[in-house]
């Protein structure tokens, strides 16, 4: 197979590169390869103001600016992918690319959270049948969706596994469906069996050869591995997945892998925020990065004053909930480390009260849980942030504290 970096194959051989990618990684796992590739291909193009023939390589281009995290310019290429293959009937090989085309657009839009574009999209993808290369396409279009754009249907994602499988078995290139992995172990996690969906992807992610797919399959274990409590290997996974993305300049993937290693490390979310933000381009897809998980709802003036999803979030003391509840109502001006400290340790050295109160800040973000983000520590002022939180009630900071203080319970 003719590496990426340097394509001469006949426009059968290039949708074979295409298709293969995918799951073999030939030109996906050299991201690099890859995205030199599509850059030199587009300045050719665009040089010739070549509009007819091929859409072959304006695929590739796709793919690249797909793993590259510019969906703007997916949108792009692909629609001109389209307008050169046109309507149909198509001859297997363009067929095969249409399939392709379709189930990549179908990510994306399933990635901005257009689910009713997403399903037509893989609905159209996979209506055309024929030959070997036409049924290679459609194992690849039945493990994308499995993979990428099933999340809250668990079952069909599976249904898709199955398929990719027997498809493949068929064809005699079971290589091909290696990346249902990923859909299969995510299903798993999302019926519930955490243990079976770890083992799938922890598989998964050591036995794919393409260095992004791989990292894709970590980033799934590694959310699953911090679902079933185990911090410390979730950390580890993510890690290895962020350095991956980070360095073949996978925006959107390292984006995501940022916040999760954010909601790993609670300590330091507020930055891993910030590089988030950082990374991200204007596009629907990464703003629904940043969507709240659950609507917290903070009610200044309630005995239980945070709810998500209607349900009372538990805080591992009083003292930690009660400085939520302070936080957030004295809005983006914060307050000092020594008010907070002066507040529930008054008359204590700074020195006691400094290490009481690094305790106080990892027990609010570890009851706030995905939420412990929001409680950050700019130098010598704490502050709470509040986008997207459903904040009502009005009390002044002095009426919680005096609140707090008039219960005269023992300090947990």
């Amino acid at each position: 197979m003719e590496e990426a970096s340097k394509p001469r194959a006949s426009a059968s051989e290039q949708h074979s590169d295409l298709g293969l990618s995918l799951a073999r990684s030939s030109a996906v796992g050299g991201a690099d390869g890859l995205h030199a590739w599509a850059q030199e291909k587009s300045a050719e193009l665009g040089a010739k103001n070549y509009t007819a023939g091929d859409p072959g390589p304006y695929a590739l281009m796709g793919l690249s600016a797909f793993w590259m995290g510019d969906f703007a310019a997916v949108d792009e290429v692909l629609a001109i992918a389209a307008d050169l293959a046109g309507d149909g009937p198509w001859p297997d090989d363009v067929a095969a690319r249409v399939v392709l085309q379709r189930s990549l657009a179908g990510v994306v839009s399933s990635l901005r959270g257009l689910t009713d574009h997403a399903e037509l999209q893989f609905a159209e993808a996979l209506g055309p049948e024929g030959g070997t290369e036409v049924t290679a396409a459609r194992v690849i279009a039945f493990s994308m969706r499995a993979a990428l754009a099933s999340e809250g249907k668990p079952e069909r994602a599976l249904e898709d596994v199955a398929h990719a499988r027997r498809l493949a078995r068929e064809i005699d290139i079971p290589e091909l469906s290696a990346i249902t992995a990923i859909g299969e172990g995510w299903a798993f996690s999302e019926l519930g069996n955490l243990e079976d969906a770890a083992s799938i992807l922890l598989i998964a992610s050591s036995e794919l050869s393409g260095d992004l797919e791989r990292s894709v399959a970590q980033l799934r274990l590694a959310e699953v591995q911090l679902r079933m409590g185990n911090r410390a290997a979730a950390r580890a996974t993510v890690d290895a997945a962020r350095e991956t993305f980070v360095n073949a300049e996978a925006r959107y993937w390292a984006a995501r892998a940022v916040l999760l290693t954010g909601a790993i490390d609670r300590d330091r979310g507020g930055r891993w925020l910030k590089l988030a933000r950082d990374l991200s381009l204007p596009d629907l897809a990464y703003e629904r990065l940043f969507l709240p998980e659950g609507t917290l709802r903070i009610d200044l003036t309630a005995q239980t004053p945070v709810r998500r999803d209607g349900e009372s979030v538990a805080f591992l003391t009083r003292h930690a909930e009660t400085a939520v509840r302070l936080l957030a109502a004295s809005g983006q001006s914060g307050l000092s480390s020594k008010e907070l400290s002066e507040i529930f340790w008054p008359g204590i050295s700074a020195e006691r009260q400094s290490a009481r109160l690094r305790t106080l800040l990892w027990q609010a973000r570890n009851s706030l849980g995905a939420d412990a983000w929001r409680v950050q520590r700019k130098r010598d002022i704490v502050v709470f942030d509040a986008t997207g939180v459903e904040l009502v009630g009005t009390i002044t900071t002095a009426e919680i504290v005096d609140e707090f203080q008039s219960r005269k319970l023992p300090p947990r």
